[in-house]
């Protein structure tokens, strides 16, 4: 009888996973082909770090990924709120997919190639917000004028991330504030994260849509999910979606990439890896499987 992954409660106190334990969660559903792996970046396959353009992949994630991404039975996925071609240059696996900005931009990695050849799609439905996403984060950079403010532009969309404020709530406000004051109509919507605020035009893909498309593309036996962050939930919900229909094998994977992890991603999961060097084992373990 194949083992299914039970869901998990909403409970950012239970019992972390080893790589081991989450192989076991998988149970005989792993044993399915083709697989589908799919994973963030930040907090998953790299630890989280007061500075996000310092962050790096765990080299054993890396090695892994290669193993995997050179099979014919495997579909990688990198699906993350960077842009694809930064996604690319942090990962530097060929023969994978870069699903970047939470899905607006796609691009495919040729094996041997240097990440920053890779070609980039976007999705053209969104081309007017490039401008105004742009104003945005010179506007808000403006009036909030701190060192711990780091803005990340990807347009349509921008990101605020104020990881290294010494006061993250009052840092959360400032920020919101000077959104609010700059586009009083919404013209974007709020997305907030870990120590972030994202702002995205209506309608833009999300990381739940991006997954959707992959397993309709792939069909996969057994898909595998890894994330850390409220954007990684609803992929999460996805894949468990498929699950309670009958319609998809898998497993979704919290990553515990700090003291805490949200409440919504953690009942989301199925399971909370104990941290990225856990999901870097786990992939690991994977690759070296027949």
């Amino acid at each position: 009888m194949t083992r299914r992954a039970s869901p998990r409660p909403a409970d950012a106190s239970l019992a972390l996973l080893t790589a081991q334990a989450a192989l076991d969660l998988a149970g005989q559903d792993a044993a399915r082909r083709p697989w589908l792996i799919v994973s963030d970046f930040d907090g998953t396959l790299s630890p989280l770090v007061m500075d996000p353009w310092g962050a790096r992949i765990i080299p054993q994630a890396r090695r892994a990924l290669r193993r995997l991404a050179g099979r014919s039975d495997t579909t990688v996925a990198l699906l993350s709120g960077r842009t694809a071609l930064d996604l690319a240059g942090r990962v530097r696996v060929g023969g994978a997919q870069y699903l970047g900005n939470h899905g607006l931009e796609q691009g495919r990695l040729a094996r041997g190639a240097r990440a920053e050849s890779m070609r980039v799609q976007g999705d053209p439905a969104f081309d007017g917000y490039g401008e105004a996403a742009l104003q945005l984060a010179d506007g808000v950079a403006a009036r909030v004028s701190a060192s711990w403010l780091v803005v990340e532009t990807k347009p349509p969309a921008v990101g605020f991330h104020f990881r290294a404020a010494p006061d993250v709530p009052r840092a959360a406000r400032r920020v919101r504030a000077a959104v609010e004051a700059l586009d009083p109509g919404g013209r974007f919507e709020r997305f907030p994260g870990r120590r972030m605020l994202e702002l995205r035009p209506p309608g833009a893909a999300t990381k739940g849509h991006a997954l959707a498309h992959l397993i309709a593309e792939t069909r996969p036996g057994f898909a595998l999910v890894l994330g850390d962050d409220v954007s990684d939930a609803e992929a999460f919900q996805v894949l468990r979606e498929g699950r309670r229909r009958g319609v998809l094998r898998g497993l979704a994977l919290a990553v515990h990439a700090r003291a805490d992890v949200l409440p919504e991603v953690a009942g989301s999961a199925d399971g909370v890896l104990a941290s990225p060097r856990e999901a870097a084992r786990l992939l690991d373990r994977l690759a070296a499987t027949a």
